[in-house]
């Protein structure tokens, strides 16, 4: 495929192959699938028209992700904002039908305010904070809390739920949240709020603690094909069938014979061993490849792994691609399948000391994202110069 100089290929058969495998583990359970942040980097919009009538609810980080989502078409589907909502945005809640996550009482009261005012009932969901210590009222706070939220006119109580934080790398603290949180609600159901859902599981908590499931699930990082690193790094197993949706791709733009001895790319981190043949491909940080790839990442050229050589450049990267067989024009992957070759998010992550969902969600804007469906392109997002098809 010829897409210019980068451009991201997302899978829109992998995306709904893999949303079916997770709502088959699921077992019934509702889910909210997690579009925050660009879906990731999908592609918002694009992500959300695709599966939109087989998701039960869209996690969204702020109001303007909602808002995005209404304007683009999605209008039965809720969409529940997940982060604290600025005051000045209580408006856009009721004017787009978004559903916000209470935290604190003054928030609440706003909502209630304008909901009465408004003549306008708000479905709420409360946080509590299980041991995530980022955002919600604290657990020993909880039950006062929610039934006081309950109580607020305007206002109805849809959902409570939790985060996790180490679902994938403590499990014992995780299920130490998890009975705190189990607990809460026993007492909420004495309370006469058994109907309220319950959500707390993640990517990583759907697969590692089945009990978590509860009434609905918020899986992001494994519908889009990424398995939590344990599993990637071999040391859990899963029945999940999972495939990557997004491939990133970049072509060979120059190819230089450079002696031994000589210095690659900027700050002079590294010197050719031997007479080396070295192609400059049309990526770099400018793209959201990480710098810190410099010489100890990897992309795949015509089949074959071949490593990067110095510093990453803003627009360019280099490889030695010294006894490969390739030619300038030849597209390179930095991410995804060639052949029987595949680089994994999770692997770059590992390279570049970061976690994968950093590695996706930073593949910057000006990458051209291509939806593909049966082998063929069904769309084109391309921010910069706004051309869409």
């Amino acid at each position: 495929m010829d897409f210019g100089r980068i451009w991201a290929e997302i899978d829109l058969d992998a995306l709904n192959h893999n949303l079916d495998q997770v709502r088959g583990f699921s077992q019934g359970r509702k889910l909210m699938f997690a579009v925050k942040a660009d879906a990731y980097g999908h592609g918002l919009n694009a992500i959300a028209g695709e599966v939109a009538d087989k998701v039960d609810a869209f996690g969204v980080a702020g109001v303007e992700e909602g808002k995005s989502l209404r304007r683009s078409g999605i209008e039965d589907t809720p969409i529940i904002v997940l982060s604290p909502v600025p005051y000045d945005e209580v408006p856009d809640l009721f004017e787009h039908d978004l559903t916000p996550s209470v935290t604190e009482p003054e928030f609440a009261r706003l909502l209630s305010n304008e909901a009465e005012n408004r003549g306008k009932p708000l479905p709420v969901h409360v946080e509590v904070d299980t041991g995530m210590g980022r955002t919600g009222v604290s657990v020993e706070e909880a039950l006062m809390f929610i039934t006081n939220v309950a109580e607020m006119p305007g206002l109805r109580l849809e959902g409570v739920f939790t985060h996790f934080p180490a679902a994938d790398t403590d499990i014992p603290y995780t299920e130490d949240q998890l009975s705190g949180f189990t607990l809460l609600f026993a007492r909420l159901e004495q309370d006469g709020f058994g109907h309220v859902l319950r959500h707390a599981a993640n990517s990583a908590g759907l697969m590692n603690l089945p009990h978590s499931h509860l009434d609905m699930i918020r899986p992001g990082l494994i519908v889009y094909g990424i398995l939590p690193p344990s599993y990637d790094a071999g040391e859990r197993d899963t029945d999940l069938d999972l495939s990557p949706v997004m491939s990133l791709r970049t072509r060979i733009v120059n190819l230089r014979d450079i002696p031994a001895g000589h210095s690659v790319s900027y700050d002079r981190s590294y010197f050719t061993r031997h007479d080396s043949r070295i192609a400059v491909v049309a990526a770099g940080y400018g793209d959201g490849y990480p710098w810190s790839l410099t010489n100890k990442g990897q992309a795949i050229v015509r089949g074959e792994r071949v490593p990067i050589v110095g510093n990453v450049c803003m627009d360019l990267t280099m490889l030695d691609v010294t006894g490969h067989e390739c030619a300038i024009g030849d597209p390179v992957t930095l991410m995804g399948r060639d052949d029987e070759a595949v680089i994994t998010t999770n692997e770059i992550a590992g390279w570049a000391g970061t976690i994968p969902y950093e590695i996706i969600c930073r593949v910057s804007p000006r990458v051209p994202r291509i939806y593909i469906r049966n082998n063929e392109v069904v769309k084109v997002r391309n921010m910069l110069n706004r051309d869409e098809s």
